[in-house]
């Protein structure tokens, strides 16, 4: 039950009625035993200043960012964190006790952490980013940085190339104009290609799937089913981390910065998956 001294925690996006943010997270503040709550903030681009300078005001602790509003998030908070500052992507805002806005972000580090578990060891090969966008650009610059040579492959070439020149001073990043053939490697797709935006769709031809050795889709459904590339993947044998297991990761993270706590990721998990 929320009270007069329930602290608040929300995520901001457009739209953001999808999210299974908000399950995941009260589910972790419960077996926490906190007395916080965390809600969805439905904010379009207009108002996004406006409501990011609210957060105090209206005694937020801090939210989550999605999208489209993480690159524009990281103009407009007070302070970067260094990942956040090197991404051009915020994810996690921590409102200070002054009330700054201080800016983080936790998807590179929970995509590069995730790929880490799946081969065994700390991973430093060939990943191939799909996509140009927040997502896309959080995961060039944390993989990058841990020393993976990482490819930027999006439907716009101008796009692809512009990220990877923004990102040259965090490692071994190249913008592609197509798909390699064969891929290798690992694949992340930061598209929303098979949820939000074509259901049905593939970011890539499952053909170029058949020599990769993990795939990580940030993508993920209302309903919490398999993406069409994470259907595909699992059939040509590759090992697959879908957008659920993503969100758990950075969201685990983020409670963490907020609470100073260690987060229950497996809980957070189940939550975010229905189980």
């Amino acid at each position: 039950m929320i009270s007069g001294t329930t602290r608040l925690l929300g995520v901001i996006g457009d739209p953001v009625s999808h999210s299974r943010s908000p399950r995941m997270q009260n589910a972790a503040l419960k077996q926490m035993g906190l007395d916080w709550t965390y809600v969805p903030l439905h904010v379009t681009a207009d108002q996004l200043e406006h409501a990011l300078r609210g957060l105090p005001a209206l005694g937020f602790v801090g939210a989550n960012v999605t999208v489209p509003h993480k690159e524009s998030v990281a103009q407009l908070v007070d302070e970067l964190r260094p990942v956040a500052k090197a991404s051009g992507s915020v994810n996690t805002i921590t409102v200070a006790a002054d009330g700054r806005l201080i800016g983080d972000s936790t998807d590179g580090p929970a995509i590069a952490a995730a790929i880490s578990s799946e081969v065994g060891e700390r991973y430093s090969g060939t990943v191939t980013v799909l996509g140009a966008g927040g997502s896309a650009r959080a995961a060039a610059a944390a993989l990058a940085q841990d020393g993976c040579a990482v490819q930027i492959y999006a439907r716009r070439p101008e796009a692809s190339a512009a990220l990877a020149d923004d990102l040259a001073g965090t490692g071994d990043v190249v913008a592609v104009a197509d798909l390699p053939d064969p891929v290798g490697g690992v694949i992340v797709n930061c598209t929303p290609v098979g949820a939000l935006v074509d259901p049905d769709g593939m970011p890539l031809p499952a053909s170029r799937l058949l020599d990769v050795r993990v795939v990580v889709d940030l993508a993920y459904r209302a309903d919490a089913t398999p993406t069409p590339l994470i259907t595909a993947a699992a059939e040509a044998g590759c090992a697959v981390v879908d957008g659920l297991e993503i969100l758990a990761r950075q969201g685990a993270h983020a409670l963490e910065i907020w609470t100073g706590e260690t987060a229950p990721l497996e809980t957070m998990l189940a939550a975010a998956r229905g189980t």
